[in-house]
């Protein structure tokens, strides 16, 4: 059978050397099936359209700057991260060719922002500074590359796609986020909360296999469950 490309749009950080840390996304593809196409965020949408017409499927990662909150019509929160416009463009160009051509989209932490933000939805900027009680969503932020992540319990909605791959209502998950979906787009589902209210998934109302989930499923996906069945969920609509 053949292997669906799946498009990846590179993240940049100058301290962390944030494409390096990419080689999560890649592994899980390549497990699951796929084979990964690395995307320039350039913003240039007739390059990104070029890169478009070669894929089956489009995975959104995660990413150390913020989306610009003037997208969704809101004023800067004083804890906004730093923005990387381009970035913007580039997603906003390929979830564009997924909408017109039904190509299954799977967005990962600041992918789902993305997405969510993609369809007209807005984001909590900063969730230690606007959400009463947060649990601790971020790992420790005064280094560059924290050794271990937040983890968290999130409730799964029943009937939700998310529940059918995990099999049970409660997931533990980790964390690596300050930023995370408010008002849910046009067409798009909340599937899973943590106990502080923060949504934690999304999923499209209309059956397309548009996902995504606040955690990281590619870190340690080797020995967990759900983020296996995840992937190579993902990767089967893409080749369909």
């Amino acid at each position: 059978m053949k292997k669906p490309w799946i498009g990846i749009p590179t993240r940049y950080h100058e301290k962390t050397q944030y494409l390096g840390q990419l080689r999560h996304y890649l592994d899980a593809i390549l497990w699951a099936g796929g084979l990964p196409l690395m995307i320039p965020s350039i913003g240039d949408p007739e390059t990104i359209r070029a890169y478009a017409e070669r894929i089956d499927g489009v995975l959104l990662p995660g990413s150390p700057t913020d989306i610009d909150p003037s997208i969704y019509g809101a004023a800067a929160h004083p804890n906004l991260g730093k923005l990387y416009p381009e970035r913007d463009k580039t997603d906003f160009t390929l979830l564009d060719h997924c909408e017109k051509n039904n190509r299954p989209v799977l967005g990962i932490c600041f992918g789902v922002q993305s997405l969510n933000v993609y369809r007209g939805g807005s984001l909590v900027q900063d969730i230690p500074s606007v959400v009463e009680g947060a649990v601790l969503h971020d790992a420790d932020s005064s280094v560059d590359t924290p050794s271990q992540p937040a983890r968290h319990l999130i409730r799964v909605a029943r009937g939700s796609l998310i529940e059918k791959l995990a099999g049970r209502t409660e997931v533990d998950v980790n964390s690596y986020h300050h930023q995370s979906v408010q008002t849910p787009g046009r067409d798009l589902r909340p599937v899973a909360h943590s106990s502080d209210g923060v949504i934690e998934a999304v999923e499209d109302t209309k059956g397309r296999f548009i996902v995504g989930v606040q955690w990281h499923p590619e870190r340690g996906f080797e020995s967990d469950l759900l983020s296996q069945a995840l992937f190579k969920s993902f990767v089967e609509a893409a080749m369909l």
